[in-house]
């Protein structure tokens, strides 16, 4: 121990005599060339420096080498800085210059219980190199006069990799939040990073991150900061030494070996502008939800006058039907039904006669495919003998072998595909509705808890690049960066719920219209009614509003699956709807539905991280089995199964047919549909395989989105063609829903923000607000999609209205 303090005592004793310092009196604003003693001996410059000025230190050194740098330290009485040079950033990137901004230690950063002194102290710069020969060098000391930014102000500044800078901005006390916006024309990929004041300033490349808000930005960058977290800040921009974080990984090539550098420039200029206060806010969101009420007025006018003139025309047209069907009509106010099974509804399906020609044996008469509506489920009635003859028909066998030979026919009606009671019908339909509730229950508050936890994460860390905003829009309010895309979601919310309230109305009109005529025959005439469909798609429309505002709490390709998955589920629900219109009895059972919406949303997210060949077979793959099964079941009404049976189903096919019949469709409608319909969706799996679009969940929304507007004009078409005319009301809706997606369309290809990108080429995209101060592009796309959605659906409530008083028997099935 005695041996460890003497050899101590010996090397500081040394030190003075090895290390003998030469100091200069030095003047701010003054280059001085000079070389560095040899075997480190020390040069001092000393300057006279107020607390409130703020200095600048240039270093450049042309014959320094990486083995034996030249060694500075910058001493301020707070605070000491020491450089090296060459300055090594990363791993193979040298710069033989450094400028380094000093830690201002003005009264506004010191604590409140330390005094100050504004008068002038000494800051001293230190060189040494440990070479046995001179190194040269040239250090310049100088003030910065603009170093504060003021409001509105522009500046203009440049900075490279050993070269920082950063600036001061205060926030007053006026402003609720501002906007700090960098913008250059190269494209070389900067660090902008928003600190607290204090010493020290992290401002290279290597410890940047370590304090405050980041982003990483080439053309264009915004940061957003409230005053309630930040009223007084240092903005430091940081360049990087190559491109390889703004820029895709694939384009960039590494420096194999060390790189000698100076000349990576960046030219940019910054300033800040005000935010809207919170108060302001009120104004944007307030029009928001008055336009929407609007709507909600406009469309109880409408449901009320559909309502009233309804009513007195179906009452009139309902008792000419009723009364127009022939002498044995009358005995439809018996209150017993036939459901589907009886010899009348044989003679229907067998297509020779109707079932109101022919008398039943108990002399009741009845029609193909009468069932109890749902008024009558459990109305009682007097009990009626029933001849053995009709009980010889009333058995599930006959049931069954009737219902495989209606759906064989040629020419299908709707009566012929709505033989099951309809009780059993509705149930599978609510089914729907209460399992969706269920999946998005969920599904829901995981998502919003995870959000929430990654918005608190992006606070804490400070790094922007984890979410993709339009930070140019993005308005700050509740902790959140971007409370304007949450908000925007609103209409989802709203005109979902207002459409489940017109489906609701609907249901009640149709009994009350209906009803009214006569209750014996509800389920005789139009489409059969069923809504469990409509509520499943007025709560997914809601969900995606949640979904789509659980998304925007942090957008960023990890959770882009919550915006995308309910717009799978309202596409193919507005499908299996159109379909179940004139095929009751045979559409999908809720469960296999959502199980299929299942495998699409695994292979979504699948998309995002394994967007390769291995991956585009996978999916070709998929997508062609669920193609082809989704053919087979509307080209054969249920008819072919896939199951282990098929096998014996095809030889039997194949013995018992003909070679000309085995080419030729029979049902030559349908095929011409599947055949249109199935090369568009193999174009747009080869179109995949052939770009393989790195935005893999948007990609996918083409097929849904795309079949469902296919379906619906081909069933217009076929509606038209069948000489159904449609309803004013839907041809309004129709024009309306087409001129609210075309518009919603455009501002959704002009994005302002792109997550397959890197967050930096995102943010070349942002935009200012183009609505209020308050919406931009991808705002108005919310509202807009919206009200899309509502006018598209909207469609189904009047769809087929003009068949209201049109037997089942006489509706065509396409």
């Amino acid at each position: 121990m005695i041996l460890r303090v003497l050899l101590l005592w010996l090397g500081l004793t040394a030190a003075p005599s090895s290390f003998a310092a030469d100091v200069i009196d030095a003047n701010l604003n003054q280059l001085y060339t000079n070389a560095t003693e040899p075997n480190g001996v020390l040069s001092i410059y000393k300057y006279q420096v107020k607390q409130s000025q703020v200095v600048r230190v240039y270093l450049h050194s042309d014959n320094s080498s990486s083995v034996r740098p030249l060694l500075a330290v910058f001493r301020e009485q707070r605070a000491v800085l020491s450089v090296q040079l060459p300055i090594r950033l990363e791993k193979n990137y040298f710069y033989d210059t450094v400028a380094r901004t000093l830690c201002p230690f003005g009264n506004e950063t010191l604590p409140a219980n330390v005094g100050t002194d504004e008068s002038a102290g000494a800051m001293t710069v230190e060189l040494s190199c440990f070479s046995p020969t001179p190194v040269s060098y040239s250090l310049k000391a100088y003030l910065l006069d603009n170093f504060e930014l003021t409001l509105g102000e522009q500046m203009s500044l440049s900075a490279s990799p050993s070269q920082p800078v950063y600036l001061r901005y205060r926030i007053p006390k006026r402003l609720d939040s501002v906007v700090v916006i960098v913008k250059s024309n190269d494209e070389i990929c900067m660090t902008v990073s928003i600190q607290m004041i204090g010493c020290p300033v992290f401002d290279l490349d290597n410890n940047v991150i370590f304090s405050g808000m980041h982003q990483t930005m080439t053309k264009q960058g915004a940061v957003p900061i409230q005053r309630s977290n930040l009223d007084d800040f240092y903005i430091v921009f940081v360049v990087k030494p190559n491109d390889d974080i703004c820029s895709e990984m694939m384009s960039i090539q590494p420096a194999s070996g060390p790189v000698h550098l100076d000349t990576r420039i960046k030219n940019f200029t910054v300033v800040i502008h005000e935010l809207p206060t919170d108060s302001a806010y009120l104004v944007p969101m307030g029009v928001a939800v008055a336009a929407i009420l609007v709507i909600y007025v406009l469309a109880f006018v409408h449901v009320s006058w559909v309502s009233i003139r309804d009513r007195r025309r179906w009452e009139e047209e309902g008792r000419a039907a009723v009364f127009g069907i022939d002498e044995e009509t009358s005995s439809l106010n018996n209150p017993h039904y036939s459901y589907g099974a009886t010899a009348t509804s044989r003679s229907t399906i067998s297509g020779s006669t109707e079932a109101s020609d022919l008398p039943s044996s108990s002399g009741v008469s009845t029609i193909a495919g009468q069932e109890p509506s749902p008024d009558d489920i459990n109305q009682p009635g007097p009990d009626l003998e029933i001849s053995n003859e009709d009980a010889d028909y009333d058995t599930l066998e006959d049931a069954k072998t009737d219902k495989s030979v209606a759906r064989s026919k040629v020419n299908l009606m709707v009566s012929d595909l709505s033989l099951k009671p309809w009780k059993l019908r509705d149930k599978k339909y609510h089914l729907y509705t209460w399992n969706l509730l269920t999946i998005a229950l969920f599904y829901a508050l995981p998502v919003v808890q995870l959000v929430l936890t990654w918005q608190n994460t992006v606070r804490l860390s400070g790094d922007m690049d984890l979410c993709w905003y339009n930070y140019l829009c993005a308005r700050p309010l509740f902790g959140i960066f971007a409370f304007n895309s949450i908000f925007s979601n609103i209409g989802y919310v709203m005109l979902g719920l207002l459409y489940l309230g017109m489906v609701k109305e609907r249901e009640l009109r149709y009994r009350r219209t209906v009803g009214a005529v006569h209750a014996s025959v509800k389920t005789e005439f139009g489409i059969p009614m069923h809504n469990g469909l409509l509520y499943a798609l007025g709560i997914a429309i809601m969900m995606e509003g949640i979904l789509s505002a659980s998304y925007h709490v942090c957008p960023s390709s990890s959770n882009y699956q919550f915006d995308t998955s309910f717009m799978y589920i309202i596409g193919a629900l507005g499908m299996l709807k159109i379909y179940q219109l004139r095929h009751p009895d045979i559409n999908a059972n809720a469960h296999v539905a959502f199980g299929i919406l299942a495998l699409f949303i695994f292979l979504a997210m699948c998309g995002v991280y394994f967007n390769d060949v291995p991956f585009w077979a996978v999916f070709s793959v998929c997508y062609i089995l669920v193609m082809f099964g989704v053919s087979v079941e509307f080209y054969f009404k249920g008819q072919w199964r896939l199951n282990r049976h098929i096998y014996y189903r095809l030889r039997h096919y194949w013995r018992s047919t003909t070679c000309i019949s085995r080419i030729i469709p029979r049902f030559k409608g349908r095929f011409i549909f599947l055949l249109i319909g199935n090369l568009l969706n193999l174009s747009f799996v080869f179109l995949g395989i052939w770009v393989m679009p790195k935005d893999f969940p948007s990609f996918l929304l083409l097929p849904f989105t795309g079949n469902l507007f296919l379906y619906l004009m081909y069933y217009i078409f076929m509606k038209l063609l069948n000489k159904e005319r449609l309803k004013m009301r839907t041809v309004l809706f129709l024009l309306m829903a087409i001129g609210c997606w075309v518009i919603a369309m455009w501002f959704f290809i002009n994005a302002v923000s792109d997550w397959s990108e890197t967050p930096a080429e995102s943010r070349v995209k942002n935009h200012e607000c183009i609505l209020f101060n308050f919406y931009d592009n991808h705002d108005v796309w919310h509202f807009m999609s919206a009200l899309s959605l509502f006018m598209s659906f909207s469609i189904f409530l009047s769809l087929d209205d003009g068949l209201q008083w049109v037997r089942r028997d006489k509706i065509v099935v396409f």
